[in-house]
């Protein structure tokens, strides 16, 4: 079945972050649960504000900026307080998890209603889904492991005792992964880079035989969209960050030439916003869409910027997020990518094309 999602001329937004669960008609629906978007119940925001809620029997710091990270240690905790706590957040995250995949697959009128933009089809093409892989940091550690085994049995009981939904392996660097998939042959070394909304993942890929082989991480560093929700749209503003993002390519891709002297001058970056025929999509004006108030064409201008500080030969991939992440599982029909972190990513894997595969011994080395 041809992928709605991605048909022209008006491709519609495949976001699941504005999925409402307004009800499943025989399954008993948490009243907590029933009118709420998905991004209000699975996205780091949402997870953050339960866990604030219980940061008392957490003995957790309501304002910690480790928050998430301190309640990932507490589902394991030896206090039995402390971790029954955590669990019921678990417990409660990976019923919404299951929630939102039924909503998809069943299709049912009262939620259809409440997505406007998505048309019978857009519906009919999740009906055939029949696996999600799962990534994203929030689901990388003891969340991941207690959460996706409840919402795989809660949606096997619940009328699709087929479906898989399984955590991807390298699922906190899906987007990386499926970025190095996209070398030109003969590549060697390639440059590859995830702008998130908190920080930006780095990697270098290394390929052996025409296969990927390894993935060095670099060092993440921090991303300037202060405000997430409501970034600045002053132009002034926007083309400083267009600045920042050119020059930590650049100066990622001199500093990593002075010991790998294959380095491609190719590089696949990909960008926390929905794109169209490489420009932002006209309703995303966040951190990242909003450099399309610098430009018709996002992916020639950052082109251009680029060539500009390293010479006529350099270029760009440029990927929404979400397609960088499905493309990890790139030749898998049927099936969708998810990742979860400050929000929720959606990409479908293209069973057409020409990707890298990789090795089955792929390693991924952290930063040193």
């Amino acid at each position: 079945m041809k992928n709605p999602f991605l048909q022209r001329p008006f491709p519609v937004s495949p976001s699941m972050n504005q999925v409402r669960i307004m009800d499943l008609p025989g399954v008993a629906v948490p009243a907590w649960v029933k009118g709420k978007r998905a991004f209000e119940l699975l996205s780091s925001f949402a997870l953050r504000q339960r866990v604030q809620d219980f940061a008392n029997p957490l003995q957790l710091a309501a304002n910690d900026p480790d928050l998430l990270e301190k309640f990932d240690a507490c589902l394991t905790a030896v206090s039995s307080q402390i971790r029954s706590a955590a669990q019921k957040i678990a417990e409660e995250y990976g019923r919404s998890l299951a929630y939102l995949l039924l909503t998809l697959k069943r299709g049912d009128a009262i939620n259809q209603q409440a997505r406007a933009d998505w048309q019978p089809a857009h519906w009919a093409f999740w009906r055939q889904i029949e696996a999600v892989w799962l990534g994203g940091g929030l689901l990388s550690g003891n969340l991941g492991q207690m959460t996706v085994p409840l919402a795989h049995k809660l949606i096997h009981q619940n009328g699709f005792p087929e479906f898989r939904l399984e955590l991807a392996p390298y699922g906190r660097h899906l987007p990386l992964l499926g970025l190095a998939r996209t070398a030109p042959p003969n590549t060697e070394v390639m440059l590859i880079f995830d702008f998130g909304q908190t920080a930006v993942k780095r990697g270098v890929a290394y390929y052996k035989k025409g296969r990927l082989a390894q993935i060095t991480l670099l060092p993440s560093v921090p991303s300037p969209c202060d405000d997430v929700l409501f970034p600045s749209q002053e132009l002034a503003e926007i083309a400083q960050f267009s600045e920042w993002l050119l020059d930590l390519l650049a100066a990622t891709w001199q500093e990593t030439a002075e010991s790998q002297h294959q380095l491609s001058q190719n590089m696949a970056i990909s960008l926390a916003c929905y794109l169209l025929n490489g420009q932002p999509r006209p309703e995303d004006w966040g951190c990242y869409g909003r450099m399309q108030h610098l430009t018709p064409n996002l992916h020639q201008f950052l082109n251009e910027g680029l060539r500009r500080r390293l010479g006529k030969g350099a270029s760009i991939t440029l990927w929404h997020d979400g397609a960088a992440a499905g493309l990890s599982q790139a030749g898998a029909a049927q099936t969708a990518v998810l990742t979860f972190g400050t929000a929720i990513g959606i990409g479908f894997p293209p069973t057409a094309g020409t990707f890298c595969p990789v090795d089955p011994a792929l390693i991924i080395q952290p930063p040193v």
